[in-house]
C-alpha cells in the first residue's frame, strides 16, 4: 500500500507501460476501491454544500458591510464574486495534495487521474466547473450517469479524465 501522503501505487491498475490507454482499476479485480463509493459521493457533496453555505454565508455579512461602506457601490461585484465560492473551493481542494475536498476526506474517498496521478489544477477545474453546468440545470439528473458504468463515473469525471476512488490510506 502506498505510504502516507502518496498517490495510489498505479501498479495495481497499470501492469505494464506498454498498456495505452489509463483506466484505472478493475471494478471485478479491485472491488475494494469502488465499495459503496456512490453513497459516499453524495454524502461528500452534502458535507461540501454545508461548508461552502457557511463561507457563502460570512460572505454576505462581509459583502453587505462593505457594499454599505462602499455606499452600495461594491455590494453587486461582491455578491457576484460569492458565486465563485464552491468552485474555487472544489478546484483548489481537488488539485491538492490530498486530492479531495474536506467532504470527500471525511468520507474517505480521493480523485485520482485516470493514470492515478494527482489531478491537475486544469483537470479540476474542468470536472468541477462541467459538474456546477450540469448538475442543478439538470436537477442533478445528470449524475445517474454514475449508475451505468462500472467505474461509477459520472459526466464531469469522465469528460475531466479523473475518477473517484476509495482513499486506500483509509478503507484498505
Amino acid at each position: 500500500m502506498p505510504s502516507k501522503g502518496s498517490s495510489l501505487s498505479t501498479e495495481l491498475w497499470q501492469p505494464t507501460q506498454e498498456q495505452r490507454k489509463a483506466e484505472g482499476p478493475d471494478p471485478i479485480e479491485y472491488p475494494e476501491y469502488y465499495d459503496g463509493i456512490s453513497i459516499k459521493r453524495i454524502l461528500a457533496y452534502v458535507i461540501d454544500f454545508i461548508i461552502c453555505a457557511v463561507v457563502g454565508f460570512i460572505g454576505v455579512i462581509i459583502a453587505s458591510i462593505v457594499g454599505l461602506m462602499s455606499f452600495g457601490l461594491l455590494f453587486g461585484p461582491m455578491i457576484a464574486l460569492l458565486a465563485l465560492i464552491p468552485i474555487i473551493y472544489h478546484t483548489v481542494l481537488i488539485a491538492s495534495d490530498k486530492s479531495a475536498t474536506i467532504g470527500m476526506r471525511f468520507v474517505g474517498i480521493r480523485v485520482y487521474r485516470l493514470d492515478g496521478g494527482r489531478p491537475e489544477m486544469l483537470q479540476a477545474f474542468i470536472q468541477t466547473a462541467i459538474f456546477f453546468f450540469t448538475a442543478p440545470p439538470t436537477s442533478f439528473l445528470i449524475l445517474i450517469v454514475c449508475l451505468f458504468n462500472t467505474r461509477r463515473r459520472c459526466l464531469h469525471d469522465i469528460l475531466a479524465g479523473t475518477l473517484t476512488l476509495n482513499d486506500p490510506e483509509k478503507n484498505i
